[in-house]
């Protein structure tokens, strides 16, 4: 397979690459491309494991070599002159091994990005799933959360735990901010203990069989602050809008703006710090993203959050995300959590 049209071998070294490629999750590996054939490289750790596991590909011992090393070697001996890497992954030391084999090397990071960009039917089905499982664990909270029983930390704890009870891995490192700390959009939990009239904002989400889910809620717990929910209006209204509105075929620009002029309307645009939403799959940040630096076309087949927020300093802060997919006439949200402002 080639990966970009001035080359006629590429190296690929980015685990989540790696994956999306064979469907094997192993970091010790390399990938060697060509239009004839394509190569796996391990060790003798992972190899019978590969054997098995990966297709369309030969399986290769790096037989004490690195992995780059051997990927260059093989490419080298068939002929190949002009090598596509990956530029915005690679390290230098393995670029530099590359670099001695080959004199024109380009990047297919930006090609790769963009076929990893559309997600196929079974991409998506396993989003859907990972998703699914974020929700049951959103349901679960909601059923033991109480004041004086946790701290930001050992809800945490609690979240990560029944992901994992569930076959599932954290798909990235949760957030779980009480009260005053809801104004900082990443919140590192700490010891803060949970109290009557506390905001809460929790943002997580489950991967399964390699692919990620993401969903941001914010509850409150007995009674809510003063004006909290004027801004949870505000920011439920810019996610629907925004959700209403866009589609497969329009800049993450012009996304992002649809939910930004929501709450300029509100008088709270200035409160919406970060961007409206990234893409994800494997990685739980992926490209392209709905942002107002982002002039890039949403594809159709893409999935993306779309999670607007207001952030009060020393107040609190109201997030609320969904993930979707990209579609000509629209989106499809793949979330089925409750989205109207829940009081515990």
């Amino acid at each position: 397979m080639k990966l970009h049209e001035a080359t006629d071998g590429a190296i690929l070294l980015s685990p989540s690459n790696l994956f999306y490629f064979t469907g094997y999750s192993n970091a010790d590996a390399a990938i060697a491309m060509t239009a004839d054939g394509n190569y796996y490289i391990t060790d003798k750790r992972c190899l019978e494991e590969a054997e098995s596991t990966i297709k369309d590909f030969e399986k290769i011992d790096s037989e004490g070599s690195g992995y780059a090393e051997k990927a260059a070697a093989i490419l080298s001996e068939k002929g190949c002159r002009s090598v596509g890497v990956e530029f915005e992954e690679i390290s230098y030391k393995n670029f530099i091994c590359i670099e001695k084999y080959f004199k024109n090397l380009l990047s297919v990071s930006d090609f790769v990005r963009g076929l990893r960009a559309v997600k196929n039917h079974s991409e998506i089905q396993k989003i859907r799933a990972a998703q699914k499982l974020t929700d049951r664990t959103f349901e679960r909270i909601l059923g033991i959360v109480a004041p004086g029983r946790f701290t930001e930390a050992s809800l945490r704890s609690e979240i990560d735990s029944f992901i994992v009870s569930a076959g599932g891995v954290p798909a990235f490192e949760t957030i779980v901010a009480f009260g005053e700390n809801t104004s900082k959009p990443h919140c590192h939990p700490g010891n803060r203990i949970l109290k009557k009239g506390d905001a809460v904002t929790v943002d997580f989400g489950a991967k399964l069989d390699g692919y990620c889910s993401d969903m941001t809620r914010s509850f409150v717990v007995g009674s809510a602050p003063d004006g909290y929910g004027r801004v949870y209006e505000a920011v439920l209204s810019a996610k629907n809008r925004a959700e209403d509105m866009i589609s497969a075929g329009k800049t993450g620009k012009e996304c992002d703006a649809v939910a930004r002029n929501c709450l300029e309307e509100y008088g709270l645009g200035k409160y919406f710090t970060h961007s409206l939403g990234h893409s994800l799959g494997i990685d739980i940040h992926e490209t392209p993203v709905l942002a107002p630096s982002c002039d890039k076309i949403i594809p159709e087949g893409a999935v993306t959050s779309v999670e607007p927020g207001v952030y009060l300093p020393g107040e609190f802060g109201v997030r609320i995300e969904d993930i979707v997919l990209f579609k000509k006439s629209g989106v499809e949200n793949l979330t089925n959590s409750p989205e109207n402002l829940i009081i515990v």
